[in-house]
């Protein structure tokens, strides 16, 4: 189980990562529709392309009312005051027409808070989904009711082209609609005046909306300023004339509002002291998008790390001190210097290594690790002084190998080590504290 053990904190930490990239993506759907079809990063490109101060919506960033010239706040939403369940199945999802869930006071204070220029829904999320503008994925005029009424439109009707293409001019730049969205002049409601039309229909109209600070500009047909329509239908000339027609000489940030929350902050003056509070909401931010990734990240980070230091690599080693280790580095040494002299069929010098290695590894253990490289006729000496015979014969044994074993051919090499071998059993036989391998 323990050997285990290591690969299932492995796997736990992968799953923990990519659970969190999965299910932690925060506002993933919010900015899938803006890069969608029927979204309108397509117009922050534009605008930034040709210079014009544009600031995009970002759940965490809050800019100040006065550094904004004014508002693009698209309408992906049909009912402001309730929120649409997730759909269940594909055929909910194909005929979804919520996207934001924007609430209609949010939206009230929006439009009082900066001179904005609105822009109604028209499609579908089938329309995502296929990429297929089509009548199945045309939201029916009389599916509009709803929000006009909370919008205070409730005679209000909007009108579709057909499927084919209109094209013309408004604000003096050529358009193309496929299935154009608009308002008839006659079904204008009292409160609205119209700033661009085409044969009769208003597809620009400036509101006077719920008494508000400002009139607000309302765009009928999204396709003149959203992905599909500045790709397709090549009204970019239509998106900068807007611009330039609403905003004057512009000198502030556009701000690109697609968010359905309330983001942007009145500027206080420098004298005014501000209270905060802090809560647990404060810690949350720190799972919030984007950290929320980088959180998984990390679990895979740490997931990968702790295999090769596990697995692939083995446990860690106690570090048992410079000896020890000099031991085992002079071990592989002459481990692999060993295998070169069997390669070239140089026995006798392996032999000759390999006593000289053991009278090494005795004398370090007979004198301690700082005197272990004293000269070996100090440890034969040494020897004498318990049993002259046995050290007599274990140095001639010892030093006929060292010595003469290179010169000689194999059937006297093996003879003196089988010598060497039974004397040496008797050296660490008699002396116990000596711990040496007597096989070879």
């Amino acid at each position: 189980m323990s050997d285990k053990m290591p690969m299932v904190v492995v796997a736990g930490l992968i799953l923990a990562g990519l659970a969190g990239l999965i299910l932690l993506r925060g506002d993933s759907q919010s900015r899938f529709v803006d890069r969608s079809v029927i979204g309108t990063y397509g117009l922050a490109a534009l605008y930034e392309t040709e210079d014009i101060p544009l600031r995009r919506s970002n759940p965490r960033l809050h800019p100040a009312q006065d550094d904004l010239a004014f508002r693009i706040l698209p309408l992906y939403d049909l009912d402001l005051l309730s929120e649409t369940p997730r759909p269940e199945d594909e055929a909910e999802l194909f005929a979804q027409t919520t996207q934001k869930d924007l609430g209609l006071d949010t939206l009230m204070i929006k439009l009082d808070e900066l001179p904005t220029v609105m822009i109604l829904p028209k499609w579908k999320t089938g329309f995502i989904q296929t990429g297929i503008a089509h009548d199945e994925t045309l939201i029916e005029p009389r599916r509009f009711t709803t929000l006009f009424t909370q919008l205070e439109f409730a005679d209000m009707r909007l009108r579709h082209g057909g499927p084919e293409f209109l094209r013309g001019r408004l604000f003096g730049s050529e358009i193309a609609l496929f299935q154009a969205q608009g308002i008839p002049r006659s079904d204008l409601p009292d409160a609205c005046r119209p700033e661009a039309t085409l044969g009769g229909t208003v597809y620009v109209m400036a509101c006077d909306l719920f008494d508000t600070a400002h009139s607000t500009w309302i765009v009928t047909d999204p396709d003149l300023l959203n992905n599909h329509g500045l790709g397709l239908g090549e009204n970019t000339g239509f998106a900068l004339a807007l611009a330039a027609r609403f905003g004057g000489e512009i000198s502030k940030d556009i701000y690109l509002d697609t968010s359905p929350d309330l983001l942007v902050d009145f500027e206080r003056a420098h004298d005014e002291r501000v209270e905060y509070t802090r809560d647990s909401e404060d810690l949350g931010r720190m799972f919030d998008y984007p950290f929320n990734v980088l959180w998984a990240m990390l679990l895979l980070v740490l997931g990968v790390v702790y295999w090769r230091g596990a697995r692939r690599f083995g446990p860690l080693r106690r570090d048992t001190g410079a000896p020890e280790g000099h031991a085992l580095s002079r071990e592989a040494s002459i481990t692999a210097k060993g295998r070169l002299l069997r390669l070239s069929g140089h026995d006798g010098h392996l032999v000759s290594d390999f006593a000289r290695a053991q009278l090494l590894e005795l004398t370090r253990q007979v004198f301690g690790p700082d005197h272990g490289y004293a000269d070996k006729t100090k440890l034969f000496a040494h020897l004498a002084r318990q049993d002259a015979d046995l050290a007599q014969r274990f140095e001639t044994a010892s030093m006929i190998l060292i010595d003469d074993a290179p010169r000689l051919p194999p059937s006297e090499i093996y003879r003196h080590l089988e010598v060497y071998k039974t004397v040496l059993k008797q050296v660490v036989e008699r002396y116990g504290s000596l711990r040496i391998s007597t096989n070879h």
